[in-house]
């Protein structure tokens, strides 16, 4: 291989590996997980899925992890700080200020249901254990299209979780540097796309058999 190709394909290893383990980290207790959302609002039902789907899966691959019960809470996030954390934080992963609104807001993870315009993330907070997850109105393009919503929701849970991005379009974690973007979960079948055994095996290393939760 020519050097300077040689060089280019280094650095794209190097950048993949970078994005694709930003948001790695491990829970040491069941994290509280929060919902801010419109009362009717019928992503609601989608994000309770996307909750027991990560909770089977746990249950499948042996590790005894859950996530916690997802509570409502009566609050609002506005779109404006949804938008400048969602800029600063997709494609770079790296951990975030929260306004002080959003930092007392109550539990370990809060999965907000906005009607904003921004692309959907996972923040994790710089001064806390606390992870944010946005998702944008399902009235804009591509939540509008079916089945789009609970797995874009599903993916966020799993960088709050600990993983970080994969390469393959078939499945759950796809995501930047690689071309996947939302719209591909789209599919008149109700269904989450599945994760890669490689993930799997991540996640049961991350808590293993043992993990207990602190108290």
């Amino acid at each position: 291989m020519h050097p300077r190709k040689m060089l280019l394909h280094l650095l794209f290893l190097l950048t993949t590996a970078a994005c694709a383990g930003a948001m790695e980290r491990t829970w040491t207790k069941v994290p509280a997980l929060v919902l801010v959302a419109p009362e009717n609002d019928a992503r609601i039902q989608e994000a309770r899925q996307a909750v027991d789907f990560w909770n089977r899966t746990f249950s499948e691959i042996g590790t005894p992890f859950r996530l916690g019960p997802m509570m409502p809470i009566t609050a609002a996030v506005p779109s404006e700080v949804l938008q400048d954390i969602s800029t600063r934080v997709v494609g770079r992963g790296e951990p975030v200020d929260f306004p002080e609104s959003v930092q007392r807001l109550p539990g370990d993870m809060v999965l907000v249901l906005s009607a904003g315009d921004f692309v959907s993330f996972a923040a994790r907070s710089s001064s806390s254990r606390k992870v944010l997850i946005g998702i944008r109105s399902d009235r804009l393009l591509p939540l509008t299209l079916p089945n789009v919503a609970r797995n874009v929701i599903a993916h966020e849970l799993g960088h709050a979780i600990g993983l970080g991005h994969n390469d393959d379009p078939t499945t759950l974690m796809c995501g930047r540097p690689a071309p996947c973007r939302p719209s591909l979960f789209q599919s008149q079948e109700a269904r989450f796309f599945p994760l890669t055994d490689r993930e799997k095996a991540l996640l049961l290393k991350m808590y293993p058999p043992q993990w207990t939760s602190e108290q």
